[in-house]
């Protein structure tokens, strides 16, 4: 073989082996891009992953947020009517009184037990009818007692209060939740219920 072939020769061997190495580094390259656009996958399908559990956290926080001050919203009404009802019902304590007249007044006298009281309170109207049931007792006229009355024994120690009002209030808590159903059902009944 002459110079000139083993040149050809080793040229065309060198050829080969660059030709191979860069098909090697080629194929090195394409499979670590590939790993690289799968790494790059995963870390997208990841972020959205997490994406998703937070915007789903996000909206469940804000749901119950809302839930929440659409609770609080209720009680607030719930107090105001509750409050609105009660100063209703005592605008009507007047009238009650007024119309159960001297019945009203023995029935609720006739609860009190037996004994001599030092104080009797009325509304004014109901101050004849005291003076008779109750003669040794100080009178007190109030028009703030709408019917009934409040009396007083052993200098104060014993105090009993028969009004409407005190009897308004003791009933109240087992009024109120009656009444409040009834005008929720009532406000469905007219489509205003939420």
């Amino acid at each position: 073989m002459g110079r000139s072939a083993l040149i050809d020769s080793l040229r065309a061997k060198a050829a080969e082996d660059a030709e191979a190495a860069w098909a090697a580094v080629r194929l090195e390259a394409d499979r670590q891009r590939a790993a690289l656009a799968a790494d790059l996958d995963r870390e997208r399908a990841r972020r959205a992953g997490l994406a998703d559990a937070q915007a789903r956290r996000l909206g469940e926080q804000r749901l119950a947020e809302a839930r929440r001050q659409a609770r609080a919203l209720r009680a607030e009404a719930a107090v105001r009517l509750a409050a609105q009802l009660q100063g209703l019902a005592r605008a009507e304590l007047p009238a009650l009184g007024r119309a159960g007249g001297e019945p009203l007044f023995a029935a609720l006298a006739a609860e009190l037990p037996d004994r001599a009281w030092d104080t009797v309170q009325v509304h004014p109207a109901d101050a004849t009818q005291a003076r008779m049931r109750f003669p040794g007792a100080e009178l007190v006229c109030d028009e703030s007692v709408s019917g009934g009355l409040a009396v007083t024994a052993e200098g104060g120690r014993i105090r009993i209060a028969n009004t409407l009002e005190a009897r308004l209030d003791a009933a109240w808590p087992d009024l109120l939740p009656d009444m409040v159903s009834g005008l929720l059902a009532a406000a469905g009944e007219h489509g205003t219920a939420a």
